[in-house]
């Protein structure tokens, strides 16, 4: 099998020669090739990151920049990034108000940190419902063809649907400890402004529907520590289950990436029908191990990750890192939904060496 052939069975429910080896190397790539990294992200090929993954013989599956366009017909609506001495700033504007985020860039970790977060109080939702209101979508489905052609055997890409209402308020735009305070205090508010956000990502889920990608992928970041089953069932669960009637009734795949304690969220991704739990990532990082995963999420979800950080980067030994590959891959026994990736973007001090040896150990010790 090809390499993105096996991502596909994977997907169909079929068994591959061997468990598919995804990767996220553009944050890897950026630090270590010293390419400028600008938050709105690549509008082309990147013709160095395509060499990379050929260089490795690992899939590409994201991080390809934006598939489509949002825009506005509303002359009094705008949303604009800008880039002004390592700070990049998003400002939002409507009939309502004006409101803005400002991240900086932080050399050593090669990532931009959140100076200001967009909302600072609940007064300021109706700007983000008026805005959600009003955004359409354009697809621009020649870049997708272009990274395929680019990529061939190694190409799966995922496409990114924006954050979930809640994945926006929480993980994004006003930050966990405001927006549970939101929750408390202000629950209705909270949920009419995760309410448009999510109708607004609906409309540009059936904008793009009928493209040629076959997985989607919501990146909320989920966090059982602090988003709850509570939270889940409250604000997340209807949301997700309708994501994923609509792309299944067009054959397609959905995606959400974890990134976060994953204890307790996989069981509930399944029961959404949620088809793949991205950026999992199992102990010693998180609480479960590979196992543990496996039995929380049934046979039926597709767990794609497993190797920590920690492990990966330059604190972790070739010899735990082998170990953790290992028992991710023993997990095929049990289910063959399975997906070798790093638990979320390989951290950018990973020793080349350690992703070079990554094909081997899954070929040793992946097949059925």
């Amino acid at each position: 099998m090809n390499p993105n052939e096996r991502v596909r069975a994977v997907y169909q429910g079929r068994k591959p020669d061997q468990v598919p080896l995804l990767l996220d190397l553009s944050h890897w790539y950026k630090k270590n090739r010293n390419v400028p990294f600008n938050l709105t992200g690549f509008t082309g090929v990147e013709q160095g990151l395509v060499d990379l993954h050929k260089q490795i013989g690992a899939v590409s599956y994201v991080e390809m920049g934006s598939f489509y366009d949002l825009y506005s017909d509303d002359p009094e609506v705008s949303l604009v990034s800008s880039m002004d001495h390592d700070v990049f700033t998003t400002r939002i504007t409507t009939p309502l108000g004006t409101i803005h985020e400002e991240r900086v860039f932080n050399a050593d970790s090669y990532s931009y940190g959140i100076r200001k977060n967009l909302l600072q109080s609940t007064d300021e939702f109706p700007i983000i419902e008026y805005l959600m209101e009003h955004l359409h979508c354009r697809p621009k489905w020649e870049l997708y063809r272009s990274w395929q052609a680019s990529l061939g055997e190694l190409a799966y890409p995922y496409v990114p649907l924006p954050y979930s209402g809640s994945g926006y308020l929480m993980a994004r735009y006003m930050g966990v400890e405001a927006t549970v305070y939101a929750i408390l205090d202000e629950p209705e508010r909270v949920r009419r402004l995760v309410q448009a956000v999510n109708v607004c990502n609906l409309r540009i889920l059936d904008a793009i529907l009928d493209g040629p990608f076959e997985t989607l992928i919501i990146s909320d970041n989920y966090d059982s520590n602090v988003q709850t089953k509570e939270f889940f069932d409250g604000y997340v669960r209807d949301y997700y289950t309708e994501v994923a009637r609509r792309l299944h009734a067009k054959g397609k795949y959905l995606a959400v990436h974890v990134d976060g304690e994953s204890r307790g969220v996989l069981g509930w991704l399944a029961e959404c029908g949620v088809d793949c739990a991205d950026a999992v990532t199992p102990h010693p990082m998180f609480a479960l191990t590979p196992a543990q995963m496996r039995a929380v999420a049934g046979p039926g979800l597709i767990l794609s990750g497993g190797i920590p950080a920690t492990v990966f980067g330059n604190i972790g030994s070739d010899a735990a890192f082998i170990e953790c590959v290992k028992r991710w891959l023993d997990t095929r026994l049990a289910s063959p939904r399975l997906i070798m990736a790093a638990g979320d973007q390989v951290p950018t001090d990973a020793p080349f060496h350690r992703i070079a040896m990554l094909p081997e150990l899954v070929a040793k010790y992946g097949r059925y």
